[in-house]
């Protein structure tokens, strides 16, 4: 986890990529649990995939930058 990678319109961005294939879900439940009661963002990754946990916009933006070939992080 690297916690507060980035900052998207002020708020930060916790990116997490897991040991294996996945996160566990038991985890990857408290991580959004805990990002949602702290106004953090969530970018996670299952097998190649990305996904982002926060409000429409933001994950429109992750999104986006993914589309275009992008790291979800993006400079």
């Amino acid at each position: 986890m690297l916690a507060a990678n980035f900052f998207w319109r002020g708020l930060p961005v916790d990116v997490v990529v897991p040991a294996g294939t996945r996160p566990k879900k038991k985890a990857l439940d408290w991580l959004t649990t805990f990002c949602a009661e702290n106004r953090r963002l969530l970018v996670y990754q299952i097998g190649e995939e990305w996904f982002a946990f926060g409000p429409p916009p933001f994950q429109t933006d992750i999104a986006d930058r993914l589309g275009r070939g992008e790291t979800p992080w993006g400079d």
